[in-house]
């Protein structure tokens, strides 16, 4: 102990005897960060990266179940189908509008034929890339009444002349109404768009279609399905 100075003492260091010279070595004393790691204990440090794992082993499960490499997000939301049965009496009920801006509804478009009725709005590419399957059903067989119903975006205030350009550019000829405010689209209890109705005469729903038919045997092929007896 007399090899050690009063300033080593007070410092916290204490000479060792060096490893040839047998000269003094100044050992600095633990600094109370020993066994941490980026200033936490090691065992606080490995918990943290297990839990770590284990939360992106579990996004990575979730992501891969809900979008899976063999089915597209946009097909898996096209399969959905409404989560409850519209109220027909209130469908025919909701107030619509004509292309020139004239109240009407559903029940005023009824004539005693099945009706295949198709929700659409002019930022939907699906509902376009369809438009022109419909329009070849609707001359195809006039025992089906054919009706669209557009569905106003709640954003842009232009949007009407983008649907009559569109109406146009598809070269549909069944006629197509509007649903302003988005009522119809609500009462409908439609899960995305298109939508497609099949009504019968007296506009009760025979069947409900969420997303876009894929071409025309698969239109032809809905409607000769839940087709009404005669």
């Amino acid at each position: 102990m007399d090899d050690v100075h009063e300033s080593d003492l007070e410092t916290g260091t204490a000479a060792a005897p060096g490893p040839t010279s047998g000269e003094p070595t100044s050992r600095p004393a633990p600094s109370g960060r020993a066994g941490t790691v980026f200033g936490l204990p090691r065992r606080t440090f490995a918990i943290c990266l297990c839990v770590a794992a284990i939360a992106a082993l579990a996004a990575g499960l979730i992501t891969s179940f809900v979008l899976s490499d063999d089915e597209p997000a946009d097909t898996a939301m096209a399969e959905l189908e409404p989560l409850e049965a519209a109220d027909p009496e209130a469908l025919l009920a909701v107030g619509l509008a004509t292309v020139d801006g004239k109240p009407t509804t559903l029940a005023a478009h009824l004539d005693g034929r099945p009706m295949v009725l198709n929700l659409w709005a002019w930022s939907c590419a699906p509902c376009i890339d369809e438009m022109p399957l419909l329009e070849a059903a609707h001359v195809a067989d006039p025992s089906i009444a054919f009706l669209g119903v557009h569905v106003n975006d709640r954003g842009p205030s232009d949007q009407m002349p983008k649907a009559v350009r569109l109406a146009e550019q598809t070269g549909i000829t069944f006629p197509w109404i509007v649903d302003a405010g988005q009522d119809f689209f609500f009462e409908a209890k439609a899960a995305g768009m298109p939508t497609t109705l099949f009504l019968d005469g007296r506009g009760r729903i025979l069947a409900t279609k969420t997303g876009a038919f894929s071409d025309a045997a698969d239109l032809a092929a809905w409607i000769d399905t839940n087709r009404p007896e005669p």
